[in-house]
Parts: structure tokens; C-alpha cells; sequence
């Protein structure tokens, strides 16, 4: 799918990113990009719209790349020479003929290629909890309905109307939040209300208009201070220097458990996780 012609002629057909209440015209891109690195399975937000669209197609785009590499990363494994014996030897001896077996695996499988097998033992499943203070009969809300319809993503989409953003609204499944976005009103409420359900190993928050004005920067700032003593924030503001308002964001991640695994590094895990993957 990914951000084509017609996505973006029916996303402005329904709102314009630069109207003065909005501004998203930079940042909605820099939403879909960063969703795709990352992969979060559960996205929290607060005030819908035009950025909306952007944070569905992200996650809409990552769960059918999923889909694709687990396929490649089964072919690969069949066509490198792995597969027999990772699904029937349960002593693995990493001698040279295993090595040159990962090698022509680790090369091969196009949109597979270098994926980690770790990642794919667990199924991924994909939603946007959208907090919107507006109600259900609203004209803007019932704009925003038939965007998502649309460009086709009801079904990984909850649109939480008429009410602001609570942790209590959302599922048990919902926790931990992998991404929390932010492009409405009441900043430390909303830090407070979801930090600490927020994925301790990498969770991301953001926060629109941050160099717009001065309470909301004020605002991150607060932030960062509430969690200097546990050293477990880190933040990334930037600046659009062209513009008045509805200008720049502050990206917040939360690193309390958060460690690089480096997989190349550790070739007996890498053989283990591909065995589980192979026999799930």
C-alpha cells in the first residue's frame, strides 16, 4: 500500500494539513516513518486527524511486511540448507559448513534479508486507540470515519469519542503501549496519565507544537525532569524554524529496560531462534 497517489488525495480531500489548527503537513510523514522502523504493536492517541491516516497506513504497511518477510524468512531457511538441520538435529555444532549454510541465508530473501528470527516467533498484531474529545455525531468525527474507511483501515482502528485520552478506556491487551502521539492539549496529563504503561524497552512518546509554544515546551521540560532520577528518558526536540506555530515535536523514548541485543554477535541464539521459528 505505502503512501501512494491516491492516499494522499483522499487523506487531503478530508482535512488539510495546513490549516492553522493543524500543521501536520511535516509531521505526519515523520509519524509514518518512524512507526515503520519500529514496529509498535499498540499506538495510543489523542486528537484525530489528518496525522491519523498516516500512523493507520504505518501500521496497516508494517503488518503486511510482516506477513511477507515471515514467508521469505521459511523459504530462505528451506533453500539455504538450514532447514533440515535445525528442524531435525537438537545438537548444534557451529563448524564451518554451518557457517557457510547462515551465510548464503543471512544473504538471501529480498524483503527477508538480515531479518531477525526473534522477531518473528511472536504473531504481530497491529491498533490505534484514537482519543477524541469530540463526539461520535460530530461533523469533523464523522470526517474522520470515512477517512479511515476510505483508505480501508477500520479494522485496526478504535476511535474512543466524545472523551479524553484514560488508560482505563483502553483493553488489558492494549498495555504495554508501544506509541503514544500526542497533537492535542493538557501534555503532562497525558505524561502522566501513560507513562508508565508506556513499553519500558523502547516505548515512544510524542508531542506536537513543542517550539510553537512556550507552556508545551515548558511542558517537556517538566518531563524530563520528573524521570531525571531514574535516568531512564530520553528526548529529541525538533525545530521547524520556517514556521509560527503548530511547529516541531518533541520525541520522548522510554529506556528502562531498554538494551541493543546485537544478534550477530550471539550465532547460537540466532541458530535456537530460527529452530523455534522453523518448528512454531
Amino acid at each position: 500500500m505505502s503512501l501512494d497517489a491516491h492516499f494522499f488525495a483522499t487523506a487531503q480531500s478530508h482535512f488539510s494539513p495546513f490549516r492553522p489548527g493543524s500543521g501536520t503537513e511535516h509531521i505526519a510523514h515523520l509519524l509514518y516513518s518512524l512507526i515503520r522502523m519500529t514496529r509498535p504493536k499498540t499506538v495510543v492517541e489523542y486528537g484525530s486527524g489528518y496525522s491519523t491516516l498516516f500512523v493507520l497506513r504505518a501500521l496497516a504497511d508494517n503488518i503486511e511486511d510482516v506477513r511477507e518477510e515471515t514467508l521469505g524468512l521459511t523459504a530462505k531457511t528451506h533453500s539455504s540448507g538450514l532447514y533440515g538441520k535445525l528442524h531435525e538435529q537438537d545438537d548444534i555444532r557451529i563448524d564451518k559448513a554451518l557457517n557457510q549454510h547462515l551465510l548464503t541465508w543471512y544473504d538471501a530473501g529480498e524483503k527477508a534479508c538480515q531479518v531477525n528470527p526473534h522477531f518473528y516467533l511472536f504473531p504481530y498484531h497491529a491498533h490505534l486507540y484514537s482519543f477524541e474529545k469530540l463526539g461520535a455525531e460530530h461533523d469533523y468525527t464523522k470526517r474522520m470515519k470515512g477517512a479511515v474507511s476510505a483508505i480501508g483501515h477500520e479494522s485496526i482502528f478504535t476511535h474512543l469519542c466524545g472523551q479524553s485520552f484514560s488508560r482505563a478506556a483502553l483493553p488489558k491487551s492494549a498495555v504495554p503501549i508501544d506509541w503514544c502521539w500526542n497533537d492535542d492539549d493538557r501534555y503532562r496529563e497525558f505524561f502522566q496519565e501513560f507513562w508508565e504503561h508506556l513499553n519500558p524497552s523502547g516505548g515512544i512518546m510524542v508531542f506536537h507544537n513543542v517550539t510553537g509554544e512556550r507552556d508545551l515546551y515548558d511542558a517537556i521540560t517538566w518531563m524530563k525532569a520528573q524521570r531525571q532520577v531514574h535516568g531512564d528518558l530520553e528526548v529529541l526536540i525538533l525545530e521547524e524554524p520556517h514556521k509560527l506555530n503548530q511547529n516541531g515535536c518533541a520525541i520522548l523514548r522510554r529506556t528502562s529496560t531498554y538494551k541493543p541485543h546485537f544478534p550477530l554477535t550471539r550465532p547460537m541464539e540466532l541458530f535456537q531462534n530460527l529452530r523455534k521459528f522453523i518448528r512454531r
